[in-house]
C-alpha cells in the first residue's frame, strides 16, 4: 500500500510538472494550450514508444521553441531528438539539443531534414574514432565560420573527423582550430602567398572555391613536399600561424581519411 501511495504522488509530481513546462512552451510560443494539444499527444506518444522521460522531452521543446520554431516544427525536431537518444553515440537529449540548434541555425536545416543530420553524426561516430558530442561542440564552436567560407555540415564533420581521429586532441581546441584556419585561408594575403606556391584558392568568377576543395588542393600540392622543407613550415604557418600547427598538419596530411568520413555523412 505504501509503494502504491509513493507511486500516486510521484505521479502526480511528474504530471505537474509536465503541465507547468507545457504551460512555459504556450507563453514562449504565443499559442494557447487548446492548440498545443498535438505536442502534447506527441510527447506522451514518444514517451511510451521510445522509453524516453516526458519530462525531458517537453523541456526539450521548450528551449527549441525558444529559438521562434513553428509549433508543428517543433514537434519534428523533437520527434528526430527523442530517436536520437536511443543511439549509442549520443550523450544526452540537452546536449544533442543545443547542437541540433546550431545545425538548423548555421546551416540552414529544416526540422524536416534534422533527423538525416543527426544520422550522419551517429553513422561518423559508429565507424571513426570520433564521439558524437565532439561533432555536437564543433558545429556549435567552428560551425558559423565553416559555412560563411562555403563550407556544409558534413563537410565540417568530415574534416573535424579526420584530424579528431588522427591527434585525439580536444574537441575544442580543434573547433578552435579550425575557427582560425578557415578565417585565415579566405584572406588576400593568404591567397596570394598560396598563389606563389602554385595552389589557387580563387574559381574563375574570383570567388573562394570553399573550404573542402581547398584542403584537397592543398593536400595534393603538399604530397610533393616532405616535413621538414622550409616551404611547408611556411605554408602551415600561413594557414593557422604558430598555435595552430598541429591542427593545420593532419588536416592536410589525413585529408584521405575526411573523404571517407565525407561519403559516409552523405550516406
Amino acid at each position: 500500500m505504501m509503494g502504491v501511495a509513493n507511486a500516486i504522488r510521484e505521479g502526480t509530481k511528474a504530471a505537474v510538472d509536465f503541465e507547468r513546462q507545457m504551460v512555459r512552451v504556450s507563453q514562449v510560443t504565443g499559442t494557447s494550450m487548446s492548440n498545443l494539444r498535438g505536442l502534447s499527444r506527441e510527447i506522451t506518444s514518444l514517451s511510451t514508444s521510445l522509453g524516453v522521460a516526458s519530462g525531458e522531452l517537453v523541456d526539450v521543446a521548450r528551449v527549441l521553441s525558444q529559438t521562434g520554431l513553428a509549433a508543428a516544427d517543433v514537434t519534428k525536431a523533437m520527434k528526430a531528438l527523442a530517436l536520437s537518444s536511443l543511439a549509442p553515440t549520443f550523450k544526452d537529449m540537452q546536449n544533442t539539443a543545443e547542437g541540433a540548434i546550431a545545425i538548423m541555425r548555421q546551416f540552414g536545416v529544416t526540422a524536416d531534414q534534422l533527423a538525416g543530420k543527426l544520422g550522419s553524426i551517429n553513422a561518423l561516430a559508429g565507424q571513426f574514432a570520433v564521439e558524437s558530442q565532439d561533432l555536437i561542440f564543433a558545429i556549435r564552436r567552428a560551425g558559423g565560420a565553416f559555412q560563411a567560407a562555403g563550407g556544409s555540415l558534413e563537410e565540417l564533420l568530415a574534416l573535424f573527423t579526420s584530424v579528431r581521429a588522427t591527434t585525439r586532441e580536444s574537441a575544442e581546441t580543434i573547433a578552435t582550430g579550425f575557427r582560425t584556419i578557415f578565417t585565415r585561408i579566405q584572406r588576400p594575403k593568404t591567397i596570394e602567398f598560396l598563389r606563389t606556391v602554385g595552389v589557387e584558392l580563387h574559381n574563375l568568377q574570383g570567388n573562394f572555391i570553399g573550404p573542402f576543395e581547398a584542403v584537397k588542393r592543398l593536400s595534393s600540392a603538399l604530397k610533393t613536399l616532405d616535413s621538414t622543407d622550409p616551404r611547408f613550415a611556411k605554408i602551415v604557418e600561413e594557414l593557422g600561424g604558430f598555435r595552430q600547427v598541429s591542427k593545420v598538419i593532419p588536416l592536410i596530411q589525413q585529408f584521405a581519411t575526411a573523404q571517407q568520413a565525407l561519403r559516409v555523412a552523405q550516406q
